[in-house]
């Protein structure tokens, strides 16, 4: 793409002759078959014209500058725009018509950098619109009252989430970038059985090159005697694999070596949606406490005022049944020792079949699991464990639920949000599960490893819940389903982060287990 001058951008557009009185007519009827946001901004502006040569130069170099942001020029069709503004039409009609559109260019190119490229709700339908304090049009304003020589440098300062996360992301996909100018990295060699600490590997050398480069192994290149994999790079090995979601062994199994030899291409692609995913988190004056739980990465943090206070393993909904939803709600109650009406579908899919295949019978697998039929979700008749009921259960004629208890499925306390996918955060039965790699095992909600400790958070407004006494309320077996209203509700974030940044700075990247990047990439031109 040519240079941007702005001499020759200013001289043409004051070659052009004075049609002021034309224009201004002109830009009233553009502005108003654009819509009323263009058209009332017009108006408070006496339907002037707003682009100059001088500030099509500083919103030429503003949409130049956004590449770094993984927002490529081409993604704004900038050269076709530079073509209409270097060949300004004699007629004041086709000028306005360009004047109105630079300006909804501007403000496209604004609101990607501000709130994302991407709407979420064109890829997550659940994911409703977050209310922004400072609009596009705002960023706009801000941004003329600046001389044009500053326009471009402002809105590049003002206009980014501030969320140091997103600094981080921007400064990985440079690196990225200029790994992959020059060539990328070298494939690695698979071996006959997975090489580890104690093996030989052909190319010891680059491998540990490989995980120095990407800070795995600090300290300089391992010292292994005749071509051995030492402890130290073992370690490294270990801590490759967490950062790429692999159960962390030590050995470059078939999941280690197909990350390892992982194109930088694809990693770059990855880091540019990853980025937009940022954008549409709220600003950090818009919600100064909040959770977020990264679905990809099967974990949730606990944020004030943009640090991590928290972060825990959870168990997310399995890829292609039960698919956790992307979305967000805030936290209105706590229900302790809950009881679980269980969705006829996971009765149907699941437990029914289990219970009629059960060697002790329907009854006893029943009763063994806390399972009651029942004709309605609130009502204290309970009905028998016949097999005409079970299949009654099945095909949605009557209804299933799990009783309060250590066995309860959701555990002894869950976290509600309102939303349409009856989907919480929640406490097991299994905690077992938080030690696996992969962990998309629910049905559909968010198990938590650390009830206690997010209880103590969500709580934090409500008195008398010390870590004790959420530990006490959660073990009592006279507490059933308990309720407790907050009084300050906390919202929470359900995403989806392929590539995040950790927090010693490093860069993680998660399987894309439900397809969601193919979707993004789509959106971008990545494909």
């Amino acid at each position: 793409m040519r240079h941007f001058s702005l001499l020759a951008l200013v001289a043409l557009f004051f070659s052009l002759p004075a049609e002021a009185q034309d224009m201004t007519g002109a830009i009233r009827a553009q502005a108003s078959r654009s819509g009323k946001g263009i058209s009332g901004w017009y108006a408070s502006r006496g339907n002037q014209p707003v682009w100059s040569g001088e500030y099509l130069g500083g919103l030429a170099q503003f949409i130049q500058a956004l590449d770094a942001h993984g927002l490529s020029p081409q993604l704004f069709q900038l050269s076709a725009w530079d073509a209409q503004w270097r060949n300004p039409s004699p007629d004041p009609g086709k000028r306005a018509e360009v004047e109105v559109g630079t300006t909804q260019l501007a403000l496209y190119a604004i609101q990607s950098l501000a709130y994302g490229f991407v709407d979420p709700t064109s890829v997550h339908p659940k994911w409703a619109a977050i209310p922004r304090q400072v609009t596009s049009y705002q960023f706009l304003d801000q941004a003329l009252q600046r001389p044009a020589s500053q326009f471009a440098a402002y809105l590049l300062e003002v206009v980014p989430p501030q969320d140091t996360r997103y600094a981080e992301m921007v400064k990985t996909l440079a690196r990225y970038r200029q790994i992959n100018a020059m060539g990328g990295w070298k494939d690695l060699p698979a071996t006959a059985q997975p090489a580890g600490p104690g093996s030989k590997y052909p190319e010891l050398n680059l491998l540990t090159s490989r995980l120095q480069a990407e800070g795995d192994l600090p300290g300089g290149t391992a010292k292994s005697r005749k071509g051995t994999i030492d402890n130290r790079t073992g370690d490294a090995l270990k801590s490759f694999q967490f950062r790429h979601g692999i159960e962390p062994d030590g050995f470059i199994g078939a999941s280690t070596l197909e990350e390892l030899n992982t194109d930088t291409s694809v990693r770059v692609n990855q880091i540019i949606i990853n980025i937009d995913r940022l954008r549409w988190m709220p600003r950090s004056w818009e919600d100064r406490e909040h959770i977020e739980v990264n679905i990809a990465e099967n974990a949730l943090r606990v944020y004030r005022d943009q640090r991590e206070i928290s972060v825990m393993p959870t168990v997310v909904g399995m890829k292609g049944i039960s698919e956790t939803p992307v979305f967000h709600g805030k936290v209105q109650d706590v229900y302790f020792r809950p009881t679980w009406n269980v969705p006829t579908s996971i009765a149907k899919r699941k437990l029914i079949p289990a219970a009629l295949s059960a060697p002790e019978g329907p009854d006893a697998y029943m009763r063994s699991h806390a399972y009651q039929v029942i004709s309605s979700y609130g009502s204290s008749t309970v009905l028998p464990n016949t097999v005409e009921n079970l299949n009654k259960v099945a095909s949605g004629g009557l209804l299933m639920r799990q009783g309060s208890g250590p066995q309860n499925s959701l555990g002894l306390i869950k976290f509600i949000f309102p939303n349409d996918s009856a989907v919480y955060l929640h406490d097991t039965n299994m905690p077992e599960l938080f030690q696996r790699a992969d962990r998309d095992f629910s049905s559909g909600c968010v198990r938590v490893a650390r009830p206690v400790e997010l209880a103590q958070f969500i709580l934090r407004e409500n008195p008398g819940w010390s870590p004790e006494a959420i530990r006490a309320t959660m073990d009592d077996p006279n507490v059933n389903d308990r309720r407790e209203r907050l009084n300050k509700t906390t919202s929470v974030y359900l995403n989806y982060w392929t590539c995040t940044i950790m927090g010693d700075g490093r860069v993680r990247f998660d399987r894309d287990i439900y397809g969601h990047d193919v979707t993004m990439f789509q959106k971008f031109g990545l494909q």
